[in-house]
């Protein structure tokens, strides 16, 4: 973490074109400065140094709160919304997620989206996607 404190971290994929566009609106619309975005993408990157798995942290969306709490998946997207001022979309989704329940029906969608993301945005290479773990090894 840097000397300057923050209310929320954010940790995503910078590599993934959808994922990096998303940011990169929500990093206009954080005009209090509330969130540090931190890019998993690149060697640079070390997950255990922020006291994260490595392997989970590629797999779904982390938030960190300044007292430490991680959040994950859609309740990370909640955190970042909460962070953020009132917006068209934002505020709603924000609302509509904190219904219980709501959170449980739609998170299919995104552990879908999220462990396809190389392949939705065109990174999969021939030997496979970098962000899927390989197939166990046969005897």
């Amino acid at each position: 973490m840097t000397d300057r404190r923050w209310p929320l971290q954010v940790f995503y994929d910078g590599d993934c074109p959808l994922c990096a566009r998303e940011v990169k609106h929500y990093m206009a619309k954080d005009v209090y400065g509330r969130i540090e975005w931190v890019s998993i993408a690149g060697e640079r990157f070390d997950a255990k140094a922020y006291g994260l798995d490595p392997q989970r942290v590629n797999a779904v969306m982390h938030a960190r709160t300044a007292d430490g709490r991680v959040f994950t998946e859609l309740w990370a997207f909640v955190r970042i919304w909460e962070a953020l001022p009132l917006g068209l979309l934002t505020t709603p989704l924000k609302w509509m997620f904190k219904v219980p329940g709501v959170i449980w029906l739609v998170r299919p969608l995104y552990l879908v989206f999220a462990k396809n993301r190389y392949r939705m945005t065109g990174r999969c290479k021939a030997e496979g996607c970098a962000n899927t773990p390989p197939p166990p090894p046969r005897p």
